[in-house]
């Protein structure tokens, strides 16, 4: 009897909670029914002009203003260039030169594939007069403690300024050991192996491709670790729209290797970030350069449901930026 009135209970409970949760559901079903309906009616903003002046050169403005079935904006190009370590690893004696400069945390930084949807959709919240991504919760930003950590790029120095017009011939031959040679004259081609003080990437992979030699003096053995510092650089930090040039401008800071370590080489990667971040928000703009790799770990770190499979944490764990914790 008491079995019977037991089983009762339980289906006249089970029919209870059937019965409201249908009216819940009817009630939500009409409630997003009427949401879509009123999506048209959304007022974009900004409601008030005088913060954000140039929404009308924003790229969100035409993703809201383009008339139904005309091209909006599509993804961004995020230039980007494979930083992968040579297949014989790196030498021990560069290996010393590179943590003397204060640069061993970005190279242990893994390759990565970045997801341009993702940097279009950040680009696309991105204010050039606020420096901050504009959610729905609220701002956010990228900080000097997110690429320290996330990179392992040293942010306490002295700021990054220096000379920007010298002899940069002269200067590659003094601490890469080779000059670049002068440009062949071509009526439809960009031939200069050195245009300014941007290099071509082919022609110093070209020359720095192979093992060190087992006899190798002291400074053949820095300009290998120049080497590989410049390209360092050039492709997870300071990437321009071009992605087959890197800057000699960073050369300079590193005569001698150890100089390096003075300077606050996560405030210049930032900066050149935010410059990139503003550029690519307008309107016409058709890709991105700058540290995007850093936008995706940090998209990665602040909303977890966006993330790829994590790395299972090795025993020990091994020293590095959080960077390593991603498998992409």
């Amino acid at each position: 009897m008491f079995t019977v009135g037991y089983l009762g209970y339980n289906w006249w409970i089970a029919g209870l909670i059937f019965c409201v949760g249908r009216a819940l559901l009817v009630d939500l079903c009409n409630g997003f029914s009427c949401d879509m309906q009123q999506v048209g009616n959304v007022d974009p903003g900004p409601t008030v002009g005088t913060q954000l002046t140039r929404q009308p050169v924003h790229r969100s403005t035409l993703l809201w203003e383009t008339p139904a079935g005309q091209v909006v904006p599509g993804v961004l190009n995020c230039r980007r260039r494979s930083c992968k370590l040579p297949e014989h690893g790196l030498d021990p004696r560069i290996a010393r030169y590179i943590n003397e400069a204060g640069f061993e945390g970005l190279f242990k930084v893994p390759n990565m594939e970045v997801d341009h949807a993702l940097i279009t959709a950040l680009v696309e919240r991105w204010r050039p007069e606020t420096h901050t991504f504009h959610l729905p919760h609220g701002e956010m930003s990228i900080t000097l403690q997110d690429i320290e950590v996330m990179l392992g790029v040293p942010v306490d120095g002295l700021p990054i300024t220096g000379a920007v017009k010298m002899e940069w011939p002269t200067l590659c031959l003094e601490l890469l050991g080779h000059r670049p040679p002068d440009p062949i004259p071509h009526p439809h081609e960009n031939t200069f192996i050195l245009a300014g003080a941007r290099l071509r990437f082919t022609w110093l992979d070209a020359l720095f491709s192979g093992p060190l030699a087992a006899d190798a003096t002291d400074e053949v053995v820095q300009q290998h670790a120049r080497y590989h510092i410049l390209d360092r650089l050039g492709t997870i930090l300071f990437m321009d729209k071009s992605a087959d040039r890197v800057s000699v401008l960073p050369l300079q800071f590193l005569n001698p290797i150890s100089n390096a370590k003075r300077y606050s080489w996560g405030s210049g990667a930032l900066a050149w970030l935010y410059r990139h971040l503003c550029k690519a928000s307008e309107s016409k703009a058709k890709q991105i350069g700058g540290a995007v790799m850093l936008v995706q770990l940090w998209a990665y770190s602040r909303f977890p449901l966006i993330c790829p499979v994590m790395r299972l944490p090795l025993s020990p764990v091994e020293a590095g930026p959080f960077a390593n914790r991603y498998v992409i």
